[in-house]
């Protein structure tokens, strides 16, 4: 059964509210000269507010709601990203279908971007394609589906146990961990600042809590292998590494360790959960000693790796961190004997410890002297390092030296740093007391690190509040290195569909308003994946991603975008079952039939079909065809079309006012995937000197076409003679971006002057 396209009709009356948003916008837009341009089209109701998104400017839209004033509304305001939901709410409530209203975002990709210079005329443009989408779209209600009411937690540390225990209450858990145990870093750690815990002390418990929860399925040596489905419904493959033994079986009577003649087979410190042995296969000789006196029969040493899958409605992000590979930076010459990394030097005071909880170097005895030299690829901007600050690594410093100089009264700690930080509650109080303990600061860089034969350390390095430079030796050099995503970040999250910021780290939707969800509305994230942080920082975010994951599920449904394809033609050529990834289009009675919960609407069956019979709701050929003409109307411009995921890295890009030329107007579309040459087309005879397709998605099911669909839309454009261009920039790659558009924009302008030229010249030999 084939369906109709909506007719455009235009709606009695559209309001339009312009917010000036502090100053932020009204700065640098004459917000006046914009309403008094669309106040000549009668259909209009122009306002200008100073907060649209305070109670009074969202009272001000709903009572001309309300009283029958407007029955559609175009904002022109920040990022759709920030309010939209909110003044779409206010829309229900006011009587009107919350698809009625759209934001045009003139703040992060209008006024921060540019200067008043062509602002006003791109804002003009930019509302008046605001104007012509809200009056060609029609009134949709969302799909819903059903969720899995269970939550995958990737991450067992810290941040990963309490949002783990958060849930568990209420709903359904699995956890699963990499490593053979849970705990993550903070286990391997002496002592916590700024109160100088027990890390064991206080996290043990917590484990213990975890694997005795009955809502909490513990899965140690387990990765999340493949990802499929959608938000509130996912299939995730899981892959198990083998442990060799028998985590059920397993008694933890250390039968098997005493026998080992290797030390292969090992549970790393007393209290470790899950408490059941494992083998490191490097060391073990397949002797079979430990199969033979374990009496439970829990020793495999044939086990293979493993597969399972689970069915899960939210995903929590908690996968922590590792440190820097410090042999990139020459010279600190890493690894050398009694050059450690602070990481190792807390392994040795740890319950983990292989020296007896003893602080020793490599030949047994203990260091008199050490130094701790703080960036350890912190703040580098050499390229070796990360440009961010770790954070933590100015206080465990001078914990560690605090650690020192108890051990032993007489012992030396140096702190060689550039600038202390002590951000944070009891932080600076920790600070005095440590120099009041007699640790020697230095404030300075590390020219090298130089061991030396009788295992002693040479520290040369610069004094730059002396203004000097200095050598010093040491007994031991701890360095403290830079923070990086742990593996295997990068690969959950594009999985997911959930970007990474240019650090490496989870993007958050928003970090101030919205800090531990992403872009997927069903995957959150907690503790360091979104960034070096201490153990406080990663409890709070474990227990707000906690609450916002248990929201998420308690509604029962997931709201689908209505977005879907509509099959208004169908020959029966069945080119669109062929081309959708997703498996959400069958032919039935030789027609083609959507199933609308698996479509994503991508919109690769649109350009597939061959005649022309598909459209996206809202997303119409004659629908974004008529927001050009408006874009257009007003002055020539370049049309860059960008997904989603694009579109957060422009609105990255305007957080961080990275300028770029401002006859770039943006269209935001589902996917890249929706456009056929019958829109590139329309927008290079409405006027636009140059058309990019930006796509910001990590899912290869799309991008693998990418440059098929490039490379078919150039030969079906090239008679108009303007520059088209695809690029494939990641939200984190914002930078990217602007300095794109930069060249795009001036190219497509030098192509147009030219274009020009030529004309002028053929209307002369004419004459």
């Amino acid at each position: 059964m084939t369906e109709k396209e909506p007719e455009n009709v235009q709606p009695k009356k559209i309001g339009v509210y312009l917010c000036r948003c502090g100053g932020n916008i009204s700065d640098v837009v004459d917000l006046q000269a914009v309403a008094d341009m669309l106040k000549t089209d009668k259909n209009l109701i122009v306002n200008i507010q100073d907060y649209l998104c305070s109670s009074q400017g969202q009272e001000r839209i709903k009572n001309d709601i309300e009283k029958g004033r407007i029955d559609r509304v175009v904002i022109g305001s920040c990022s759709p990203k920030l309010h939209l939901e909110t003044f779409r709410s206010m829309a229900k409530k006011a009587g009107i279908n919350p698809n009625l209203l759209e934001i045009t975002n003139i703040r992060e990709q209008a006024s921060w971007v540019h200067d008043k210079a062509g602002i006003d005329a791109k804002v003009k443009c930019l509302i008046k394609g605001g104007v012509a989408r809200i009056g060609s779209i029609e009134p949709l209600v969302p799909l819903e589906k059903k969720l899995v009411d269970k939550t995958l937690v990737v991450g067992g540390g810290i941040a990963g146990i309490t949002t783990a225990l958060e849930m568990a209450d209420n709903h359904e858990v699995i956890l699963i961990e990499k490593a053979p145990f849970l705990g993550g870093h903070m286990i391997g750690l002496s002592k916590t600042f700024p109160t100088l815990d027990c890390s064991q002390c206080i996290l043990t418990p917590k484990m213990v809590a975890v694997h005795n929860h009955p809502n909490i399925t513990m899965l140690t040596q387990t990765e999340a292998a493949d990802v499929k489905g959608s938000p509130g419904d996912y299939t995730i493959t899981l892959k198990h590494s083998p442990r060799y033994v028998d985590v059920k079986k397993c008694i933890s009577c250390g039968a098997c360790a005493r026998k080992c003649p290797t030390g292969a087979i090992f549970l790393p410190f007393a209290q470790a959960v899950p408490q059941a042995y494992m083998i490191d296969m490097s060391k073990c000789k397949q002797c079979g000693a430990c199969v033979k006196v374990c009496p439970r029969d829990a020793v495999n040493l044939e086990a293979k790796e493993e597969t399972s899958t689970i069915s899960v409605g939210a995903v929590a992000i908690a996968t922590g961190f590792e440190p820097l590979d410090l042999s990139v930076i020459e010279e600190y010459n890493y690894p050398a004997p009694n050059l450690l990394t602070a990481i190792e030097f807390e392994e040795m005071l740890s319950a983990k410890s292989k020296t007896g909880m003893r602080l020793q170097k490599a030949d047994g005895s203990f260091p008199n002297r050490v130094a701790f030299v703080l960036c350890a690829g912190s703040r580098d901007f050499t390229g070796r390092g990360k440009k961010y600050c770790s954070k933590v690594c100015c206080i465990y410093s001078q914990k560690q030296a605090q650690l020192v100089m108890k051990m032993k009264g007489d012992a030396e700690a140096w702190i060689f740093y550039i600038d202390m930080r002590s951000a944070g509650r009891r932080f600076e109080e920790f600070y005095h007391h440590t120099q009041e303990k007699g640790v020697n600061y230095v404030r300075g860089k590390i020219a090298e690190i130089i061991p030396k034969p009788d295992g002693t350390l040479m520290v040369q390095y610069e004094d730059t509040n002396l203004g000097m430079k200095g050598r010093e030796v040491f007994d031991m050099v701890v360095l403290c290195p830079a923070l990086v995503p742990s593996a295997g970040t990068k690969e959950l999250a594009d999985k997911l569909g959930v970007p990474l910021g240019d650090d490496g780290f989870v993007e958050e939707k928003h970090v101030k308003l919205d800090p531990v969800n992403t872009l997927n509305q069903s995957a959150f994230s907690a503790g360091c994946a979104l960034g070096p942080k201490d153990i406080h920082d990663s409890v709070t975010e474990g227990i707000s991603a906690a609450h916002k994951a248990s929201q998420f599920l308690g509604k029962g449904i997931i709201l689908i975008p209505p977005e879907k394809p509509m099959i208004l033609e169908c020959n029966g050529c069945g080119d669109c079952v062929k081309a959708c990834p997703y498996n959400a289009l069958n032919l039935d009675g030789g027609k083609a039939v959507l199933s609308p919960l698996a479509c994503t609407g991508c919109g690769i069956c649109v350009p597939a079909c061959p005649v022309k019979g598909i459209e996206i709701r809202n997303y119409t050929r004659n629908q974004l065809k008529a927001q050009l003409k408006a874009i257009l109307g007003e002055a020539p411009g370049v049309i860059v079309f960008l997904d989603p995921y694009a579109y957060a890295a422009a609105d990255i890009a305007g957080v961080n006012r990275k300028q770029y030329s401002s006859l770039v107007r943006f269209v935001s579309v589902p996917s890249i995937h929706i456009l056929d040459a019958d829109v590139v087309n329309a927008a290079f005879e409405y006027g636009a000197t140059g058309v990019m397709l930006i796509e910001g998605t990590t899912d290869e099911k799309l991008t693998s076409r990418s440059d098929e669909l490039y490379k078919k839309l150039k030969k079906e454009t090239r008679k108009h003679k303007k520059p088209l261009r695809y690029s494939h920039i990641e939200t984190a790659q914002y930078e990217k971006m602007t300095d794109l558009l930069n060249v795009f924009a001036a190219q497509a302008g030098a192509k147009a002057e030219k274009r020009g030229k030529k004309e002028e010249s053929a209307e002369v030999t004419e004459e």
